[in-house]
């Protein structure tokens, strides 16, 4: 979903924006946006701080109100609707647990205040905690708990009363890596299971990748782009997106041909297309560091039907990262390459100042968009 048209069906989409904005006094949060969220996807907004990924998911949550526009959910004008009303479940990163009550009445406080029927709330409490793994937990307290659990029990709290719609503001934030790692998983299943739509803000862009069925780039509040994981980090729309989106090579040169740029005065790169390029203009070239492949031997060859770059640089740099080996070159043209490769004991004891050959194919050497 790429920026939309007032004239977009509202009945096909679980969220839509329609000229939303936010301002505080001279300061814009958001700039005007029109966007949509589809049934039963899971669209991450990702971004750096004050980019305004928070801001949209409180738009959607009524915790904020737009300066301009209206959102529509499932095909309803809701922007003076009050939060408690949209019938949206919310996850947040401090879990906001009722420190008071146990598991059981935390995930049954939000049927009681809908006047759910005790027996009714028995059962739908069991399921919800069954779905996140805590049976048996019923009578703890949050404090008898850790991190990974009282998320647990903040995800099973939301999945109660299923919501159409499920709001997560950063819930692994607080977390560390494993327990992240181990939470994104459940994640994903939970929404593969309820099928709802799910709308996620973080600001980790590898959790973004593995989570999304889209995701929503933010940068000083304005969309820079808007698709699937694999079309931001493999056709990135701007330079913005193809630094922010994972590690990359940007080289800037000038066409010289319909499949090559000429960098730095004196290095021919072979590209995929320069289409939608003049010859002679100036451009960017992404190529990721994973896709370029260490020549360890004489007469090594990638076997592909590609046109294939091949230079040789001086090892600046090398980090060593377990499975993966990742080298800092300065080739004979002058350039900075970053490669990351899969580890082999030969080549991750390579000395600092030792040449290395590497080679990629063309079609992994891509022009930026204009």
């Amino acid at each position: 979903m790429d920026t939309l048209s007032t004239s977009i069906d509202a009945g096909a989409n679980m969220i839509v924006f329609r000229g939303i904005s936010k301002s505080y006094g001279s300061s814009v949060a958001l700039h005007t946006t029109d966007f949509a969220v589809r049934k039963g996807e899971f669209l991450s907004l990702l971004g750096p701080s004050g980019s305004g990924k928070s801001t949209i998911l409180n738009i959607i949550a009524g915790a904020v109100a737009p300066s301009t526009g209206s959102i529509l959910l499932e095909g309803k004008d809701v922007s003076t609707v009050p939060p408690r009303e949209r019938g949206l479940g919310m996850v947040f990163q401090n879990y906001a647990l009722l420190p008071h009550l146990n598991v059981f009445d935390n995930v049954a406080f939000p049927l009681r205040i809908r006047g759910v029927g005790k027996s009714e709330i028995q059962q739908r409490v069991r399921n919800a905690l069954e779905r996140v793994g805590l049976t048996g937990y019923e009578n703890r307290k949050p404090r008898e708990m850790s991190g990974g659990q009282q998320q647990r029990v903040g995800i099973a709290r939301c999945i109660v009363y299923s919501p159409s719609v499920i709001l997560m503001d950063e819930p692994l934030g607080a977390l560390d890596k494993k327990l992240r790692d181990q939470l994104q998983g459940e994640i994903k299943r939970l929404h593969r299971d309820l099928g709802t739509t799910l709308v996620y803000v973080t600001h980790d862009q590898e959790e973004a990748l593995n989570l999304s069925d889209r995701v929503c780039l933010m940068n000083g509040g304005r969309i820079a782009q808007l698709g699937t994981p694999d079309e931001l980090y493999f056709e990135p729309t701007s330079e913005f997106v193809a630094d922010f989106v994972g590690e990359s090579n940007l080289f800037e040169g000038v066409v010289q041909s319909i499949d090559t740029v000429l960098i730095g005065g004196n290095w021919t790169l072979k590209v995929r297309s320069t289409a939608g390029h003049t010859m002679g203009s100036r451009v960017k070239v992404l190529v990721r560091p994973e896709k370029i492949s260490v020549v360890e031997s004489e007469g090594s060859v990638i076997e592909t039907g590609d046109a294939v770059n091949e230079c040789t640089g001086v090892i600046s740099q090398i980090s060593f990262g377990g499975g993966m080996t990742r080298f800092e070159l300065t080739t004979g043209a002058g350039a900075a390459l970053l490669v990351k490769t899969i580890s082999a004991r030969a080549v991750e004891r390579s000395p600092m100042g030792r040449p290395l050959t590497v080679r990629w194919s063309a079609r992994d050497s891509a022009v930026l968009k204009k």
